[in-house]
């Protein structure tokens, strides 16, 4: 490799630095005969048995030389550090060109993505970790960021479908081995977690996986988060997360979108217009659901406990399993809860150390059915709750017998109770 850099009129101080070695080794490499040429006599190495396992190990992994110096010492090699390094180095340049070529894609087939993390936000009095999202079509480098408080599934979903609305479906999305979408990398290939699937199936688009330890195979992206943080978020101040947002989206139009690119000495913009003509328009996909769907059980008083809050609900919910379903984890974030596709209440999240929170015509609701004609009566709290859940759910009080209090009198006075 050292040979045919050179070859090509690279300078030999270059050479040095893209392999990460000094010029002298460079020399030394260029004096050495080449192998099959005339005198040159292959020469056995301490690594010779080791040289195919490393070999294998390097193809799944970007494993640094110390740990496979480990490995390979467990087995009995008892050679140097140097001798590996030399050997494995050409290696990871083949592997790293060969992924390079691989991800440089053509116009609309392909977008990164990948999160950042950005130090500590307020919010609602609580202090936050604070995410950025980032979007990156591979061939134009158009951007599409967003500034999350979580990376979990669903506000990954959330963001992708955000940027497929403002920029476009791509065929494939290239991701590293985030765990809301990569559950494993095996023999047979990469498990991908069920929903990820779910969610790229529904906009039809391939997803793939970097190697693992291999961030160099989306550079882009990653450059590109590294962008967002020096040029739109260092010394950067705002109100809240939306105002971020809203800052952000302003920049990415007004900005990011319209410099002339470092690597493509081109408008991010200007080759956009010929992607388009590839990437899918959001709207030819019905919309993904991507709020968690998570099951609860409905409590007598008609209430079901979410987060640590009880919202109320129907009181033909009762007894019964609903699914409650959160649009986002603000104060203020719509919460639906469904029985079966009814929908049986809609809620605002509340704010931390919320303990309740009843609908007015949920509250009518239930006083209509405890109250008879303005009497409380414990039976009739009885019947309401034997009336509203599933047969055979709740056991009803068995009937207390009422009498008259002249009747305890006459006892008393008879001696009968004592």
């Amino acid at each position: 490799m050292i040979r045919h850099y050179v070859r090509q009129g690279e300078p030999k101080a270059t050479v040095a630095r893209r392999f990460g070695v000094s010029r002298q080794t460079v020399y030394n490499h260029l004096k050495e005969p080449e192998m099959g040429s005339p005198g040159a006599i292959p020469r056995p190495s301490k690594l010779d048995a080791y040289k195919d396992y490393l070999r294998s190990r390097l193809e799944q992994f970007d494993l640094p030389a110390t740990v496979l110096l480990r490995e390979i010492r467990e087995q009995g090699y008892t050679g140097a550090a140097t001798i590996l390094k030399e050997f494995i180095r050409p290696i990871k340049s083949k592997k790293l060109k060969r992924l390079t070529e691989r991800f440089e894609t053509q116009p609309g087939r392909q977008a990164q993505v990948d999160w950042g993390e950005c130090g500590l936000i307020q919010l609602q009095g609580v202090r936050r970790k604070l995410y950025v999202f980032v979007f990156l079509l591979g061939f134009s480098r158009m951007l599409f960021v967003k500034f999350t408080t979580s990376t979990r599934r669903a506000v990954l979903h959330q963001c992708l479908q955000e940027a497929f609305e403002r920029l476009g479906i791509p065929e494939e999305l290239l991701i590293d081995n985030m765990k809301q979408a990569v559950e494993a990398h095996t023999k047979e290939g990469v498990r991908y977690a069920g929903e990820f699937l779910d969610f790229c199936e529904h906009y039809d688009v391939l997803p793939v996986a970097t190697p693992p330890y291999w961030p160099q195979a989306k550079g882009k992206v990653e450059r590109g988060v590294g962008y967002v943080k020096h040029s739109f978020l260092e010394g950067r101040s705002f109100t809240d997360l939306a105002d971020l947002n809203q800052q952000v989206a302003q920049w990415l139009d007004s900005v990011a979108n319209l410099r002339v690119h470092g690597t493509t000495g081109r408008d991010p913009a200007e080759p956009s217009l010929h992607a388009r003509l590839r990437l899918r328009a959001y709207g030819a996909a019905p919309r993904f659901d991507t709020r968690p769907a998570e099951v609860r059980k409905v409590h007598l008083d008609a209430h079901v406990r979410f987060e640590n809050v009880f919202y109320s609900v129907d009181p033909q919910a009762v007894g019964r399993s609903v699914v409650v379903k959160a649009a986002g984890e603000a104060v203020g974030d719509l919460i639906e809860v469904l029985l079966g596709d009814q929908v049986v209440a809609t809620h605002r999240r509340a704010p931390q150390g919320t303990l309740r929170v009843t609908l007015p015509e949920h509250e009518r609701k239930i006083r209509a059915l405890t109250r008879a004609e303005g009497t409380l009566i414990r039976g009739r709290r009885v019947q309401y709750t034997q009336r509203l859940a599933p047969e055979g759910l709740l056991a009803a009080s068995p009937e207390v017998q009422t009498r008259s209090l002249q009747l305890y009198e006459a006892l008393l006075s008879a001696g009968s109770l004592s």
